[in-house]
């Protein structure tokens, strides 16, 4: 299953959107990147290149999207979006970005995001909301809280657990 995880995330990672007008010239380009985490014989945390190994079975892989403004004026409204692939689950907590304002989740491929999903359980007694399990997570998406500079990069990152 080499890279096989690596190319369904990259097909579904959506490019950056930069809201700007005409006058605003950014240049977002996303570079992802994937890595099967281990541990080393003191237990310390190691990467290994997702395109370098096989994936099994509770194996943990971080995928890393890199952001980089490679034009002359700052891109806004930055929304880095991450799929999570078949055959995965969403390892709970592991969204993280230095400059997002937030983290929200999919439950259906991106029609609809929330900080935090909720399903409705339809009971004898009537309807009852609770929050959705993580495991069932699709999509990771953050929403920058500034803008990207013109010539800067910045690192959005999340986990996936292989079934």
């Amino acid at each position: 299953m080499r890279g096989k995880f690596l190319s369904a995330a990259l097909v579904a990672l959506i490019l950056a959107t930069s809201s700007v007008g005409a006058w605003a010239k950014p240049a977002v380009s996303l570079v992802l990147t994937g890595f099967v985490l281990g541990k080393d014989a003191k237990g310390a945390e190691t990467t290994t290149p997702l395109a370098d190994t096989t994936v099994t079975p509770g194996k943990v892989i971080r995928y890393i999207i890199t952001a980089i403004n490679k034009g002359d004026e700052a891109a806004l409204k930055l929304l880095p979006i991450g799929k999570v692939p078949a055959g995965t689950a969403y390892e709970p907590g592991s969204a993280s970005a230095k400059d997002a304002s937030r983290v929200e989740y999919s439950l259906n491929q991106g029609k609809t995001w929330s900080v935090k999903p909720t399903v409705t359980m339809h009971t004898p007694t009537g309807d009852v909301v609770k929050p959705a399990d993580p495991a069932t997570y699709t999509t990771v998406r953050w929403v920058a809280d500034k803008p990207l500079a013109p010539k800067a990069a910045v690192t959005y990152s999340y986990e996936v657990r292989v079934k």
